[in-house]
């Protein structure tokens, strides 16, 4: 019998914050980015490969919590050509948040922004910081992890500055970026299967490959591959059940 298990942490997974100004947005669970012309090629018959069809690219995308820019004072960032940046109405948004650095030069490249957010993740978890989905034009988020099953203080989030003359407009509700919890990475190692767990694997996979043959829709890609729901089926059972057997 092959068998796959679903293993469940004990540990509460809470990830709790606060905000340095009351009206600040909370922390929201992230959204897809679909577009309009996915979704018309996605409900042609037969549909065409979109890559919300893709379970793995949906919870990428929907992995973690957003973080906002909650400020009432919106900015525009201006890109210069030694490198760093001009900052519009950074004196009203000082003064609103009481923060004389809240948008600041971070190095050579790079700027950063005190988003409001204090985080506190579970003992030996921490955040990963990584893009939203869904940015205003131009802002790219740096990828990070910060200690917070430590840290205390708010959350500084860099970004790359953008080409001389490129513009970033910040608004109250526009998207940062997004904070994954993840384990601390000194608690994991890598290792090759052992002969029998490889087997293991081999046995499901060739499972998985006979199912598939017999799994309803289908939709072919742009090269000529063909695609079914076998991976969602294998997920909600693995969710349900916690395991995948063959006799």
């Amino acid at each position: 019998m092959w068998r796959i298990s679903n293993l469940q942490s004990p540990i509460s997974m809470i990830l709790k914050f606060a905000k340095s100004v009351p009206y600040l947005p909370d922390p929201a669970r992230s959204r897809p980015h679909v577009t309009a012309a996915d979704k018309g090629r996605g409900s042609a018959a037969p549909p065409h490969a979109v890559p919300y069809h893709c379970k793995p690219w949906v919870d990428g995308q929907t992995a973690g919590w957003t973080l906002f820019y909650g400020f009432l004072t919106p900015i525009t960032i201006t890109g210069k050509a030694n490198g760093t940046i001009e900052v519009t109405n950074l004196e009203m948004l000082t003064r609103e948040t009481q923060q004389p650095h809240i948008v600041s030069q971070f190095a050579q490249g790079h700027f950063g922004i005190g988003c409001g957010y204090t985080l506190q993740t579970p003992p030996g978890f921490v955040s990963l910081i990584i893009p939203a989905t869904r940015p205003p034009a131009g802002l790219s988020a740096l990828t990070a992890v910060i200690e917070t099953d430590w840290y205390p203080r708010q959350l500084f989030l860099v970004f790359h500055i953008p080409p001389p003359g490129v513009q970033i407009f910040l608004d109250r509700g526009m998207e940062l970026a997004r904070v994954v919890i993840a384990p601390r990475q000194e608690q994991w190692e890598a290792r090759p299967f052992t002969p029998d767990e490889l087997a293991d694997i081999n046995a499901l996979e060739q499972q998985y490959l006979d199912e598939e043959k017999t799994t309803p829709t289908r939709w072919t890609s742009a090269s000529g591959d063909q695609f079914t729901h076998l991976y969602k089926q294998w997920s909600a059972r693995n969710k349900s059940g916690g395991e995948q057997e063959k006799g």
